[in-house]
């Protein structure tokens, strides 16, 4: 009889942590949404000589039930290519200030904000000769960095949208 009673509580407790865990992935989920593009104003690349550059300008809302103080938002593209490598921003970091963000400040929960930076968010310049390249993918990931003053956290959410028709229109 105790030897039963011993193995049903151990059982008890993997199927508590077992559980715990999958709402720890099922937390990473909805804290990845958080920030989410709703709407798409201007999604271009420009040429700037020998580089690309991509502008956005759009909204976005925050999906949390957190009123953020400072909100700071940035965009990087990432192209996909057709052998599955990925292309960052770490690979044509080009050593220049650019792609500088946005910054909001107190946006409260379920509130829409426009993303533009006062001229569009901008990424860093993307080599030219990358156009050579066959691209399955490319897409801008936008992090929002954010500092929540009264649960003291800071926390970076991403969203992305695919920007391949933009890049092959080039």
């Amino acid at each position: 009889m105790r030897k039963t009673t011993t193995q049903l509580l151990i059982l008890l407790i993997v199927l508590n942590l077992i559980s715990c865990n999958s709402k720890g992935n099922d937390l990473q989920t909805t804290q990845n949404s958080s920030f989410k593009i709703t709407k798409i104003t201007k999604s271009s690349f420009e040429r700037h000589g020998d580089s690309y550059k991509y502008n956005f300008i759009g909204e976005a809302q925050n999906n949390s039930t957190n009123i953020y103080d400072d909100v700071y938002t940035t965009l990087e593209v990432q192209l996909e290519l057709e052998n599955g490598s990925i292309i960052t921003e770490k690979d044509y970091d080009s050593g220049f200030m650019t792609g500088f963000g946005d910054t909001e400040k107190v946006w409260k929960s379920s509130e829409v904000r426009k993303i533009d930076d006062h001229g569009g968010l901008d990424s860093d310049f993307i080599p030219a000769h990358y156009k050579e390249y066959k691209v399955k993918k490319v897409v801008a990931i936008f992090d929002f960095s954010t500092e929540d003053i009264i649960n003291h956290t800071k926390d970076t959410f991403t969203d992305t949208i695919d920007i391949t028709k933009q890049w092959e229109a080039l």
